[in-house]
């Protein structure tokens, strides 16, 4: 009797107040959730799936559009024990600095933890996943401070490591002795592309699909036959050039054979020269009239963002522009501040990459989609001045990547997620969604040896217009200049 007073006394409370009173089962609810005993329920997500982004986008494009949908709808907010995914970048050194890299993965993490519902949610019963903790290790361009890293990171026990670029390849054996799988974002080693438990997701494959892609682009797109390549004198641009630029030009040529390869020896007279240009350097004028004295009619160059621009200044003031002799660059060169600075100079410039996700308005369907939700997360979560610099887009790329694959990988038990789990997700994946990125294929990787390790190899050409890049040609691969198993490593 007394409790039932009591019960009528909060209803007549309640209605005093102008509220609704629960009932005896939801009090007793209510107490359960206040002592600990019982989880409040979410209600999960209604919205319809559209199974055909799959076709069009890769598998588990149809998922992921879902669970962001869902998401933008009622965000879901990660809980529980992190997932731990290390970072090792390039930053603070004059001879290759990306802070875009670590900016855009932390923003992408931030993301995926406050509104996604962290890895392995549960959209459908409202039930939060784990959230990452991003564990970085910033280090300067040298053999030991990427070693430094390395084992920094292998103590943390990451279920992966997210390398962003590296100029050695030597954390490799630190990872595989410690079981770790590695992501590799923009891989331009050797040792990125052919190297076990290692896996080149990096739009293009990175210096492997890119630089083929110059090339491709440069004779067979634009039907060049003098090119002259600059090229970064650091020790994977030595690799970069000998065997992903030199080594084309050789093959179209017939100098190199290459069996098997229709394009061998089919521009006679095409030739090249390569100039090696030090990273960082303030004025580079006497490389660029040295590639000028080659009287080229096309011209090739990747290197970090502000090389780029220094090149292009360096050019300029030697009568050069863009329409006089096309110039090409990678999408480790894009720098929207820099290319409006540099006015009609920059105008008509090429660029070799991934899809250009910084304007969505030129794009189509789900990859229209993530070049919004880019675009509004960066700014979001406090990275919007990096969103259009060199690899920002790699960087959140990249970790979406790994949130999709963590999350299937879990199969809805996030505790049970491993790094040989992990691992073994990946180097299945074929034809897979890539956020707002071309699928990747690792499951493919060993049909292209001895770049074992390259998920990605397509490309996109764009061209700068003064505002914005229109997009020339897309997804398209120069794999097939490479001359079989021999690397030409220049060393």
């Amino acid at each position: 009797m007394i409790k039932n007073r009591k019960l009528v006394w909060l209803a007549s409370a309640a209605l005093v107040a102008g509220v609704t009173v629960p009932t005896t089962g939801a009090l007793a609810a209510a107490k359960k959730i206040a002592k600990g005993k019982a989880a409040p329920k979410t209600k999960g997500c209604t919205i319809a799936t559209d199974p055909s982004l799959d076709a069009a986008n890769g598998t588990g494009a149809t998922n992921a559009k879902w669970v962001m949908d869902c998401a933008a709808k009622s965000p879901l907010k990660a809980t529980g024990d992190p997932i731990v995914i290390g970072v090792q970048n390039a930053e603070g050194d004059p001879n290759g600095t990306f802070p875009e890299y670590r900016t855009s993965a932390e923003a992408a993490t931030k993301y995926i933890n406050e509104e996604l519902g962290g890895i392995g949610a549960d959209f459908k019963t409202g039930t939060p996943g784990r959230p990452i903790k991003l564990e970085v290790c910033s280090m300067a361009i040298s053999p030991a401070d990427s070693q430094r890293c390395a084992n920094e990171l292998a103590a943390k026990k990451p279920v992966v490591v997210y390398s962003t670029i590296n100029f050695f390849g030597n954390l490799f054996k630190t990872f595989a002795d410690a079981k770790i799988p590695v992501i590799v974002g923009t891989p331009i080693t050797p040792l990125d592309f052919t190297s076990p438990g290692v896996y080149a997701i990096g739009a293009g494959g990175g210096c492997l699909g890119v630089h083929t892609g110059l090339m491709a682009f440069i004779t067979q797109t634009l039907g060049k036959k003098a090119v002259g390549i600059p090229w970064a004198n650091t020790a994977p641009g030595v690799f970069c050039y000998n065997d992903l630029e030199k080594k084309p030009i050789n093959v179209l040529n017939g100098t190199t054979p290459a069996k098997g390869n229709p394009l061998a020896g089919s521009i006679k007279d095409l030739k090249s020269i390569g100039v090696p240009i030090a990273p960082g350097q303030a004025d580079v004028t006497p490389q660029a009239q040295q590639v000028l004295d080659f009287k080229p009619d096309g011209i090739v160059f990747s290197a970090q963002g502000a090389d780029c621009w220094t090149l292009v200044s360096a050019l300029g003031k030697l009568g050069w522009t863009p329409e006089k002799i096309p110039l090409v660059l990678t999408g480790a060169c894009i720098d929207d501040a820099k290319a409006k600075e540099a006015g009609d100079l920059a105008k008509g410039i090429y660029f070799i990459g991934s899809t250009p996700i910084t304007q969505p308005d030129k794009l189509q369907g789900l990859l229209k989609f993530e070049a919004q939700t880019y675009l509004d997360k960066m700014a979001k979560y406090g990275a919007k001045d990096d969103a259009t610099k060199g690899f920002a887009t790699q960087g959140f790329e990249g970790i979406m990547l790994l949130w999709e694959m963590a999350s299937e990988a879990s199969k809805g038990k996030p505790a049970t997620l491993t790094a040989d789990v992990l691992s073994a997700a990946i180097s299945r994946a074929k034809n897979h969604h890539s956020f707002a990125a071309n699928p990747i294929n690792c499951a493919d990787a060993a049909s292209s040896a001895p770049y074992i390790s390259a998920c990605s190899t397509l490309v996109t050409a764009t061209q700068w217009n003064g505002t914005g890049y229109d997009i020339k040609k897309s997804n398209f691969s120069g794999l097939g200049y490479s001359a079989g198993d021999v690397l030409s490593t220049g060393t």
